[in-house]
């Protein structure tokens, strides 16, 4: 049954998943920078200082409503190779409302790239591994987020829309930048689109119509974060990010949708995309870390076994949100 003939709760589960992966993905910190002002000026000195053989990162999300609170730790690694990785737990609380119960979970997860290859997202379930391709909205960030390539880079100058430096002293810069969601959008359209190339049918369509509604958030709403760098390496020291209205822009449009015909919700799908659309907060920071050999993201054995699960978010949050009768 295609997606928009019927939305199941896996599925508006899978929707706070690739949120959150997306969220802690979304220009690490590697944002782009246009302009001469004394503001983009700034910024760009402390933009092009990031650049290393390797880039490693901390990314630390939460996304929170009345009835769910989401946790994801992570460490992002980016290799001059154009290879990507991520390793992280994804902790995940659910409060059934009206039925009065909970589920609390604890999820391990790797994100994989080499190369042009599929981005490849692994979750652990009853200790096995499987894993699932993420076309669409990660793989178009994470094309954004790894690149050093500076003729990459140049297609990317005019996504600044403002910077206001708050504070510049010896030893820290502190700045408030602004990016222009309809150019963000452009580029990560541009930058997604060969991660469709295998899909093909249902699958397609889903996952380009689940891509354009983001893409439709994200182009309705500028991104404000504030990004700290230490002087006089401009290391960061955190970039702290507010993907809300982004994240409530989209299940504002699912419910819209259903409002209109198009998908058909049950209560409870209703009332989580109900707090996802209107209650929700989702905020995501980041911290440099400098890159060792020592610390490289090492994964583990018996991830080359994975199988491959196309359902594998579906069926984790299914778990999350399922009362285990005893």
């Amino acid at each position: 049954m295609k997606f928009f003939d019927k939305l199941n709760l896996r599925r508006v589960a899978k929707v706070a998943a690739v949120a959150a992966v997306s969220g802690t993905l979304l220009f690490g910190d590697t944002p782009t920078v246009s302009a001469d002002s004394a503001g983009m000026s700034a910024f760009r000195e402390a933009y092009l200082a990031q650049f290393e053989n390797t880039r490693m990162v901390d990314q630390d999300l939460t996304l929170i409503s009345p009835n769910f609170h989401l946790d994801i730790d992570s460490k992002a690694q980016a290799g001059a190779d154009g290879s990507f990785m991520m390793s992280g737990e994804l902790a995940w609380t659910y409060t059934n409302l009206k039925r009065n119960y909970s589920t609390n979970s604890q999820i391990p997860f790797y994100i994989e790239q080499r190369g042009s290859d599929e981005l490849k997202l692994y979750v652990q379930r009853r200790g096995r591994w499987s894993y699932m391709i993420l076309p669409g909205l990660p793989a178009g960030i994470v094309t954004l987020w790894k690149t050093s390539d500076m003729s990459m880079l140049s297609q990317n100058l005019d996504v600044v829309k403002d910077v206001e430096v708050i504070k510049d002293t010896a030893d820290m810069r502190v700045m408030k930048v602004t990016l222009d969601g309809q150019k963000i959008a452009a580029r990560l359209e541009k930058n997604a689109e060969s991660s469709f190339a295998k899909l093909s049918g249902d699958a397609l369509t889903e996952q380009r119509e689940t891509f354009k509604r983001w893409t439709t958030a994200i182009s309705a709403n500028d991104i404000t974060f504030s990004w700290t760098v230490n002087k006089p390496n401009f290391e960061t020291i955190t970039a702290a990010f507010d993907l809300t209205e982004i994240m409530r822009s989209y299940c504002r449009y699912v419910l819209d949708e259903s409002a209109a015909g198009r998908v058909v919700l049950s209560d409870e799908e209703r009332e989580l995309l109900d707090a996802m659309g209107y209650y929700a907060e989702l905020r995501s920071y980041t911290t440099h870390v400098k890159p060792r050999s020592d610390i490289y993201i090492q994964f583990p054995s018996d991830l080359a076994s994975a199988r491959e699960n196309d359902n594998a978010l579906d069926d984790v949050f299914y778990e999350m949100t399922t009362v285990v009768q005893n």
